[in-house]
């Protein structure tokens, strides 16, 4: 009796972890955890990063921790230290106020200087796996990571736990041995695979407006998105801007900008025939996933690469809201790339968590 009720546990125990192993947090999330935020995309792969909130009487600071990781059991582990403004020397970084160890300052490896950035930004990597497996054990149980002397050059590390937790079992790494929070016994073999990229067709192009397409179809695009005309005794409305862009032979898209505001518009993207008159017709784009701004901020469409873009900026640096791009394949237009940042940290766009990715097409 008693062999048969171990026998039991034992199954049930079993059926239980296999449950949990299986149970995979749904793709994309954000998700913000104390002092970091985690974002995962459609293939699972991770960002978590470094974002002061405001707990500690600091919302922003120059240094910022990334951590990013693929999907799949040898999904790479990729370590990032950037510190904006003037650049520091590294022996000024302290852990809870202790000098860090060498082996760990060595491993820092210095990034090339990125052109065309507004500001300065220097970018330490970790290339050396074991070195970041070690980073990450010395960070995990510490409280805050910064440079001496400078308040505003903090690593607040409240929340990273949470984060690297949320990582593995996003990944299906939970209690194995690729795990980064929680290593166990099961074997690298049993972390999923990473999910296969879309492939999209080539964008084939498109030839130009005529001056008299583009004046029925602008006409037509600005009648759509402010029907009515404001009362004499109404507040001063400011007209619609319309941008219109050829989509193939026989269809245009155009752009509406109302209602601005300091650096956000409300937007309308339409299709259209390239008829006269101009008919409206159905506009195929992948919906953004999760909550999102879409119809507020700005778009654009670049006719020469089929690459449409949008953006929500929460204030006007730029340095926190959300950012989109679909590819035109001649048909549709797909979701490539899709990034958010809830809080203002001084990250430019590059840097937010990517929500949304796709491979470019293969001929590209």
């Amino acid at each position: 009796m008693l062999q048969r009720t171990l026998m039991v546990l034992l199954l049930t125990a079993s059926a239980a972890q296999a449950l949990a192993q299986n149970a995979a947090e749904k793709v994309p999330l954000l998700r913000q955890t104390k002092e970091w935020i985690t974002g995962c995309d459609n293939l699972r792969s991770c960002h978590a990063l470094s974002a002061p909130n405001g707990e500690h009487g600091v919302q922003y600071s120059s240094l910022t921790l990334h951590i990013q990781r693929r999907a799949g059991a040898d999904g790479p582990l990729e370590i990032r230290l950037d510190q904006r403004g003037e650049p520091a020397e590294l022996s000024a970084l302290r852990l809870d106020g202790q000098p860090l160890e060498p082996q760990l300052l060595d491993a820092l490896v210095l990034l090339p200087e990125k052109k065309g950035a507004q500001i300065q930004v220097t970018r330490y990597e970790i290339a050396d796996p074991t070195r970041a497996h070690q980073w990450l054990e010395r960070l995990r149980n510490a409280e805050e990571l910064k440079l001496a002397g400078n308040d505003e050059a903090r690593v607040p590390l409240s929340g990273l736990s949470a984060a690297l937790l949320l990582m593995d079992s996003v990944q299906g790494r939970v209690d194995g041995v690729t795990a980064l929070w929680r290593p166990g016994q099961r074997p690298a073999s049993e972390v999923p695979a990473r999910p296969l990229p879309a492939q999209l067709r080539a964008y084939p192009g498109a030839p130009e407006l005529t001056e008299a397409e583009r004046t029925r179809i602008s006409a037509a695009a600005v009648k759509l998105a402010a029907p009515g005309t404001p009362n004499d005794d109404e507040d001063y409305v400011a007209e619609p801007q319309v941008e219109v862009y050829p989509l193939t032979a026989q269809r245009a898209l155009t752009v509406v900008l109302s209602d601005c505001a300091a650096y956000n518009c409300d937007y309308l993207i339409s299709s259209w025939s390239r008829s006269n008159p101009p008919k409206l017709e159905e506009l195929r784009r992948q919906a953004l996933p999760m909550n999102n701004a879409d119809g507020s901020g700005g778009a654009n469409y670049d006719p020469k690469t089929g690459v449409l873009t949008t953006f929500y900026l929460a204030r006007g640096i730029g340095d926190c809201g959300e950012s989109g791009r679909w590819l035109f394949d001649g048909e549709s237009f797909q979701l490539s790339d899709y990034r958010q940042m809830p809080t203002c940290n001084g990250l430019s766009s590059e840097d937010w968590p990517r929500l949304w990715n796709i491979a470019p097409p293969a001929n590209r």
